[in-house]
């Protein structure tokens, strides 16, 4: 089964700044650590993990593949002699705490979950399949999952939710696979962002929101490039498209920063790059592909993390002899923690600790 996410793409080039957006306050990077202690994450119960996301204390969410079998939504393939045994193991959300995880559970009717985002208190927000297929936006609130996709205006379209602050604010996109619309939801009240006059049928998803309530994303044009924005205070701020001009090109925030700094990536002339938007200023990043910023500027994506432009392979920062090969980091918090795929894992899912 595919995961509910259907993510833009990222693009490159000559940012076409609109007049007020806040700037963003640069701030030193911390060096690189020169070593990590690795912790595995574990599971919910057939070995299989994913992370997604952590949070200032450690805390870690994603999802986790369950012991038990359920029928595929998929269905069979043509002339399959059995349909009864097209089964899998289902996944759900979790929340990894002090060496616990705790299984988040569903919504929708289905039996797939997965937690996009954690924030300082441990809420989590992410996405659950209904039982038609589709995804339904959630917020764990610590206790129980609240559904979100029911509420006006997603009223049970396809949704998912990417971001969340320390405020309890969430964001994420709502629609069909052909026409999305970010949302943002605070203090109990949903609401549908305002789209840039340029918006065509594709439409715009937020991606990720900041302390602050700026919230990233991204809005189609009427020929379908994506166009890298910025939300707060209720206005929209176009950033541009960021591939070469003339060019066709996908931009993907994947993380904001408590500071402005967008870190994510674009897809333009066949290649995928990396980069980051800071004071106004978009840096190509090239190969590097951002999966994850922090307030100190450091970014992590593949097996690699950028500090302050140096990259290095995390593998040569962690214990020699620990048999553990570093695949992919997905997320970095202020204090240096890492989470990433990695071989040699049980979960296959590690969290990496400064030392």
């Amino acid at each position: 089964m595919a995961r509910f996410r259907t993510s833009h793409l990222a693009s490159l080039a000559a940012l076409a700044l609109a007049a007020g957006l806040p700037a963003a306050s640069a701030i030193p990077a911390a060096a690189a650590t020169t070593t990590y202690t690795i912790t595995n994450l574990g599971s919910l119960g057939s070995g299989g993990t994913v992370g997604s996301a952590v949070n200032a204390t450690g805390q870690v969410t994603g999802y986790s593949y369950l012991s038990t079998l359920v029928q595929d939504p998929a269905g069979c393939p043509p002339n399959y002699p059995n349909p009864k045994k097209c089964v899998e193991h289902p996944w759900h959300a979790f929340l990894y705490s002090n060496g616990q995880m705790t299984d988040l559970g569903t919504v929708g009717g289905g039996d797939f979950s997965e937690g996009n985002a954690v924030n300082l208190s441990g809420q989590v927000a992410g996405a659950s399949a209904t039982n038609n297929g589709g995804g339904q936006a959630f917020l764990w609130n610590g206790k129980k999952m609240i559904d979100l996709g029911q509420q006006a205006p997603l009223n049970g379209s396809d949704s998912d939710a990417t971001g969340i602050n320390d405020s309890g604010q969430v964001v994420g996109r709502y629609g069909t696979n052909s026409t999305q619309h970010a949302f943002l939801y605070s203090n109990g009240a949903m609401t549908a962002l305002p789209e840039p006059s340029f918006t065509g049928p594709n439409g715009c998803e937020a991606d990720a929101i900041n302390n602050t309530g700026q919230i990233a994303g991204t809005c189609g044009d009427s020929i379908g490039q994506a166009h890298l924005v910025l939300w707060h205070n209720g206005a929209v701020t176009d950033l541009g498209t960021l591939g070469p001009a003339g060019t066709w090109s996908f931009t993907q925030a994947v993380s904001i920063t408590s500071n402005g700094q967008i870190a994510g990536t674009v897809f333009s002339g066949g290649t995928t790059e990396g980069f980051l938007y800071s004071n106004g200023t978009i840096t190509n990043l090239g190969s590097f592909l951002a999966a994850a910023i922090n307030d100190n500027g450091v970014m992590v994506g593949g097996p690699s993390i950028d500090t302050g432009g140096t990259v290095q392979n995390l593998n040569a920062l962690i214990p020699a002899g620990s048999g553990s090969q570093i695949e992919n980091a997905t997320a970095i918090n202020n204090n240096g923690q890492i989470v990433a795929s990695a071989t040699a894992s049980s979960s296959g899912t590690v969290l990496l600790n400064p030392s």
